[in-house]
């Protein structure tokens, strides 16, 4: 018997290593006979370089960078030097990780961080950058990012803003004369956020309030964001641009770059499929499982995948919201919760990992004892 791991990470709780080490722990306490191929995922948010590192090679690149307050840290990306293609993870530099909950603030945090991974990646030799786009505590529709690259961001009488979200309304030109030629670097998006920039499906109203924004600094920072679309020619409609507070719309407006579907990144990967069709069974997971998991979400696109190749799809999640129950109409056979009448979701978050191994016993002991 043939089991695929290849759950996302639980966020802000277990990585996608940690999630297949407990998963891979509990079947194992059933029988040390199953064989059991562990493939940590993620479609772009955390995770992400791990997860591209492990179907695609390359070496794993440190570097002190700015987290989204300003301070200092380490943070790492994946590089390719024989493709000279480079993997990055903007919640690795400018992560919602990065920042303490008591010391979340919207307006002043910065993805500057993130632009330090990709210019030491380009240092490198890198031409093509695939940037994760999950896990932000930002909302400066890349401003900090783009600062980084070496756009200097003008106020009307020509003096410098620092390049945080505050600073978004404020901008009236901008200097390119310290960029360096960009031309020959391709950009990718790696994300499955289709949002808009500004409106009532934008970055600021659907993603901000988890990263600690108030609803007077939602309205702020949806009005600040299309002012800076305005002076950038951003399109604030544009499907993506709304990702990752607003990168996405750094990424293809204005570095030029193009988006893929994080999901597909993973799954249509030759390393991945030649897993699947090896496998008998399939469990993948995510922190929380609801009706947008079907709509090109990592798990839906496995348990998708799967179905198509008649492997057994099973779902062990951190929590269940409404619509988790479209998953059964993709394939899957279960779908498991952590969190029951038993647990809390405190408790679940606490001992996620322990809990995990325990439904990965159960889950077996329900596909084979039957």
């Amino acid at each position: 018997m043939n089991i695929l791991l290849a759950p996302d990470s639980f966020k802000g709780c277990l990585t996608s290593v940690e999630v297949c080490r407990a998963l891979n722990e509990g079947i194992n306490k059933y029988s040390n006979r199953i064989n059991v191929m562990q493939f940590p995922s993620s479609d772009g948010g955390e995770g992400f370089c791990d997860s591209m590192r492990n179907i695609y090679g390359g070496k794993l690149i440190e570097r002190e960078v700015k987290f989204p307050l300003g301070n200092l840290g380490t943070a790492h990306f994946v590089f390719d030097e024989d493709k000279n293609t480079a993997f990055i993870e903007l919640a690795e530099a400018s992560g919602l990780s990065r920042v303490p909950e008591d010391k979340r603030n919207i307006l002043v945090s910065s993805t500057f961080g993130t632009g330090e991974l990709i210019k030491a990646a380009i240092d490198l030799g890198a031409n093509k950058v695939y940037i994760g786009l999950g896990g932000s505590a930002t909302n400066d529709c890349g401003i900090g990012m783009l600062a980084a690259l070496g756009m200097r961001f003008l106020d009307k009488e020509g003096n410098p803003l620092i390049p945080v979200a505050k600073s978004l309304p404020l901008v009236a030109s901008v200097d390119k004369s310290e960029m360096p030629d960009l031309s020959n670097v391709e950009f990718i998006a790696a994300c499955d956020v289709k949002n808009p920039l500004c409106g009532k499906n934008g970055a600021a109203e659907v993603f901000s309030r988890q990263k600690g924004a108030t609803d007077t600094e939602v309205a702020f920072l949806d009005e600040a964001a299309r002012s800076f679309a305005g002076v950038m020619g951003i399109d604030p409609a544009l499907s993506g641009s709304g990702a990752a507070g607003g990168v996405g719309a750094a990424v293809l407006s204005v570095l030029g770059g193009r988006y893929v579907s994080g999901a597909s990144l993973l799954v249509d990967s030759a390393e991945f499929q030649k897993a699947l069709s090896a496998s008998d069974i399939l469990i993948t997971g995510e922190g929380n499982t609801d009706a947008q998991t079907a709509f090109g979400k990592l798990v839906g696109v496995m348990v998708d995948e799967a179905t198509k190749k008649r492997v057994r799809a099973f779902i062990i999640s951190g929590g269940l919201s409404q619509g988790f129950e479209t998953m059964f109409s993709l394939g899957a056979e279960m779908v498991f919760s952590l969190c029951d009448e038993k647990y809390d979701k405190d408790y679940c978050i606490k001992n996620a990992a322990s809990l995990l191994s325990k439904k990965a016993f159960e889950l077996l002991t329900l596909i084979y004892e039957q």
